[in-house]
């Protein structure tokens, strides 16, 4: 008996060292750091796999690599001016990603911009090459940090309709967020329809 206990002893202690011996899971690639860097620097085969591997996991927001790249541009491209707080460039992004959702314009980043781009003007001091984490701006509202409702979609140095928040700056004046000329678009009901439709689209296009 006193032999069988050694014996067992001895099994479960060699378990147990081969058990700490093993190799702990490698910690999971920082994704958002990736993709946050290839944008940075147009490495569009980069961003791709970061994406997918920041995708594998069901638990989060989706991310598409080229939204993420087209709206870092346009952030350096129009916000690129010291005078600009990153409040007031997380507006202008969020005011585009609010028209993607909207049924008053395309549905996305890259047919959104063009037009928005050319309602802006902030033109004074653009292109001073900021040294600002463009990307980083452009994640946090792809991953949905929000400050204006789903309704504004209009940002004009000339107020329009009803007003929903100011920026005042000595350099630029004033900047306002302005709500659509339609609200009843952006109740919780019709905004839930458009869900169903557009996911009855997207399902539509995937069918072979």
């Amino acid at each position: 008996m006193k032999r069988l206990a050694i014996v067992l002893l001895a099994l479960g202690l060699c378990a147990l060292l081969t058990t700490c011996a093993r190799d702990p899971d490698p910690p999971e690639p920082d994704w958002l750091s990736m993709l946050s860097r290839a944008a940075a620097e147009g490495d569009r085969k980069a961003g791709l796999e970061a994406a997918e591997g920041w995708n594998a996991a069901e638990d989060r927001p989706r991310l598409d690599y080229d939204e993420l790249a087209l709206l870092t541009d346009f952030l350096a491209r129009e916000t690129d001016n010291r005078w600009l707080t990153d409040e007031f460039r997380l507006g202008l992004g969020e005011v585009a990603l609010n028209r993607v959702a909207s049924p008053e314009f395309p549905d996305t980043l890259e047919e959104v911009l063009p037009d928005y781009a050319r309602e802006l003007e902030i033109d004074c001091g653009k292109g001073e090459g900021l040294d600002r984490d463009w990307a980083g701006l452009a994640l946090r509202l792809l991953l949905g940090e929000r400050r204006l409702e789903p309704q504004v979609v209009y940002l004009s140095p000339v107020a329009r309709g009803s007003v929903h928040a100011v920026f005042r700056d000595l350099h630029y004046g004033s900047y306002y967020f302005c709500d659509s000329e339609h609200p009843e678009l952006y109740r919780p009901e019709a905004a839930l329809l458009r869900l169903l439709f557009r996911a009855q689209e997207q399902d539509a296009r995937e069918e072979p």
